[in-house]
């Protein structure tokens, strides 16, 4: 078998959930969806190394296993190369102890909704149990719930494929949480689903956290995010400490100033000094590696390592003041 299929292979068989089972929805699913997202998070903030696996067979020894011959024939159907088949197996091999019917009752229900056969195989290869979701009939209820959210058909689609795990999550929580996001997507489908994309931990995360972060950004850094669009960033996949670490870690070094209204003409706007703050993306999206050679140029590694700590009881010792100060208004 060669080299399993890039980066994009390898972090297929990091996310991996189970918040179906036996067609009902179990009383942890919210438990399972936030860890199986806590690692599409993790693995959006590093770079992830090929690994190269060498099966104990080749490539046409494995086109002679019985089972994985008479998948070969359902997929073949769906346009499905046989390499993609044995890539996916490969991620997730608990896929081969699902029958031929199985697999094809499930292609039929996904086509059946606008799924292509390649969408259908990635949403297996990240969400096995999406099998037993179809069996159900559950997948057919979480696809009206889901165009109920009036996101658009298509943008439901391209959501689904990339986080088919979502399909797990109940009518109540969607009802609760998409009105809020569109708070923060502009008011489009398209942008709740960039979003979503981004940082699942939108859909079931403490929505107090979200409105923290976001009123830091606004109010701390001074940062227009009606201009910064918030759907092409992973600011919500940073915790609120992060986030105020990298900045404080910029603003002491002098490479962040806090923006400020002014009257002037645009010329006198653009020469200010904030303008050469950098990108919140650059500042959020990027490993620490990257931070330091793009955004932090001057400084190191070692530099931001010791800074984490430093500020780490900074923000300890705030916080334990605050906490001293609110019990004495309340004596």
């Amino acid at each position: 078998m060669q080299v399993l299929k890039r980066t994009s292979t390898v972090l297929l068989g990091l996310r991996r959930a189970s918040s179906c089972c036996n067609g009902t929805i179990t009383a942890g699913w919210k438990r399972n969806i936030f860890e199986y997202s806590t690692l599409m998070e993790i693995e959006k903030q590093r770079f992830c190394t090929v690994v190269e696996k060498s099966p104990p067979c080749s490539t046409d020894d494995r086109f002679q296993n019985p089972k994985i011959a008479s998948l070969i024939e359902v997929t073949v159907k769906e346009r499905i190369q046989p390499d993609d088949l044995l890539n996916a197996l490969e991620v997730s091999p608990e896929l081969l102890n699902k029958s031929p019917l199985q697999w094809e009752n499930c292609f039929k229900e996904l086509k059946y909704h606008g799924f292509t056969g390649k969408d259908s195989l990635r949403m297996l290869t990240l969400y096995p149990d999406l099998i037993s979701v179809v069996e159900s009939n559950e997948f057919r209820l979480s696809m009206e719930n889901w165009i109920n959210c009036d996101l658009g058909y298509d943008n439901v689609l391209d959501l689904l494929v990339a986080c088919p795990h979502f399909v797990s999550v109940s009518r109540y929580e969607l009802q609760r949480r998409i009105p809020l996001l569109f708070s923060l997507g502009k008011s489009h489908g398209k942008s709740v689903v960039r979003l979503l994309q981004n940082c699942p931990n939108l859909l079931y995360g403490n929505w107090n956290d979200v409105e923290a972060k976001l009123s830091y950004v606004e109010n701390i850094m001074k940062i227009d995010t009606t201009k910064e669009n918030l759907t092409k960033c992973y600011v919500f996949n940073r915790t609120l400490d992060e986030i105020r670490t990298r900045h404080a870690f910029l603003k002491r070094a002098g490479l962040y100033v806090t923006p400020e209204k002014i009257k002037g003409t645009k010329v006198e706007e653009r020469q200010q000094p904030w303008n050469k703050n950098p990108r919140l993306s650059h500042i959020t999206d990027t490993s620490n590696e990257t931070f330091i050679s793009e955004v932090a140029c001057d400084l190191t590694l070692e530099e931001l390592d010791v800074f984490r700590e430093i500020y780490s009881e900074e923000l300890k010792n705030q916080d334990d003041s605050e906490s001293e100060d609110n019990l004495s208004d309340g004596e």
